[in-house]
């Protein structure tokens, strides 16, 4: 069946034409006569009223096209944007809520702050009466600064009271975007593996540390300990190379000092 799809840019005209050229056939009065038409015009004529296929040569314009797309899709095309305006919203109240969150974790933090200042680290952990402790603030506002920082102070912590198995996991589950925290938390790690006596997993866990840190001092300062956990088990070639890395990258500073006076110990043991 042929479909005709007029031009966007005479549209309306041609649908007005047709009506007229309509009305004309079924025997209402029309200022066309016979004698105005050309036979080519009255052969196509016989065909429209023979129900024959009438040739038409227009070409659709990019315009017509859109149209046609937008028209045959348009419930596809109304439930993608009904998606994004869902997914835009969802965002906006996620952030929202992030926000609120936030502003939660740091007011239970502080709370707890003179806790953990007075060295009362369990209670500190597990809070008291109505004061969340440092593991429900970060199980409860995991992803927020203010929670990220919770798992810190909760790991050191546990640290403190000796669990070096419970801080050792919290260091490591510790996600947080500041470099130099971040880097404290590898430290962290490696300070319980010291704890556990296990040295070697202490020097790399320092190792990490010292390439997070973007601070001198700690880098240095990391480095130093990984050294000194590879010293205390006599991995003599390891410390060696590590104290002279800090001495030539960092020069002049305290760690630099500290790695010539160790290096100089163990030099005499070196083969």
């Amino acid at each position: 069946m042929y479909v005709y799809r007029p031009s966007s840019r005479n549209y309306f005209e041609i649908q007005a034409n047709l009506l007229r050229f309509e009305t004309g056939i079924t025997g209402m009065k029309h200022p066309v006569t016979h004698s105005r038409l050309e036979q080519p015009e009255l052969q196509t004529m016989k065909e429209i009223q023979s129900g024959a296929p009438v040739q038409q040569n227009f070409k659709p314009s990019a315009e017509d096209n859109l149209l046609y797309v937008a028209i045959k899709y348009k419930a596809v095309i109304i439930g993608v944007l009904v998606l994004l305006l869902c997914i835009g919203g969802g965002i906006f109240f996620w952030m929202q809520h992030q926000k609120t969150s936030e502003q939660e974790a740091a007011l239970q933090l502080s709370r707890v702050a003179p806790i953990l200042d007075r060295g009362e680290y369990k209670t500190a952990i597990t809070g008291t009466g109505n004061l969340p402790g440092l593991k429900k603030i970060a199980d409860d506002y995991t992803g927020t600064p203010s929670g990220n920082m919770a798992s810190l102070l909760l790991a050191n912590a546990y640290y403190s009271i000796k669990d070096f198995d419970s801080a050792l996991k919290v260091f490591k589950s510790v996600s947080i975007e500041n470099k130099d925290l971040a880097a404290a938390a590898l430290a962290g790690a490696g300070d319980s593996y010291v704890g556990k006596n296990e040295l070697g997993l202490a020097a790399e866990s320092y190792q990490e540390a010292s390439k997070k840190a973007e601070n001198s001092v700690l880098k240095a300062q990391y480095l130093a300990h990984a050294a000194d956990s590879y010293q205390a088990v006599n991995q003599l070639q390891k410390a060696s190379e590590l104290y002279t890395k800090i001495i030539a990258d960092y020069p002049g500073s305290t760690g630099a000092a500290l790695a010539q006076r160790s290096l100089w110990k163990i030099s005499g043991k070196l083969k």
